[in-house]
């Protein structure tokens, strides 16, 4: 997929705030909820291929195959 078709949805503290703002002044309810798993179940498209960083340990500097989603890559 081109770069330019990639979205990964982010609220911003400005828009978080205009959101209470206008319920507030609308008087509505606020509710928020958070869809821990989403991504956790999810098998990327296609091979995606990464080199290990020193967060992995003895992985660091091996080539990696990402098999399930992360957040934000671009071919999930």
């Amino acid at each position: 997929a081109p770069v330019e078709s990639v979205y990964s949805g982010v609220v911003s503290l400005r828009g978080v705030r205009l959101v209470i703002f206008l319920a507030e002044l609308n008087g509505l309810k606020v509710y928020q909820t958070d869809v821990g798993n989403a991504y956790l179940e999810a098998y990327t498209k296609e091979k995606v291929y990464v080199v290990g960083g020193p967060e992995l340990g003895k992985l660091e500097g091996h080539i990696l195959v990402i098999v399930k989603a992360l957040y934000g890559l671009k071919s999930s």
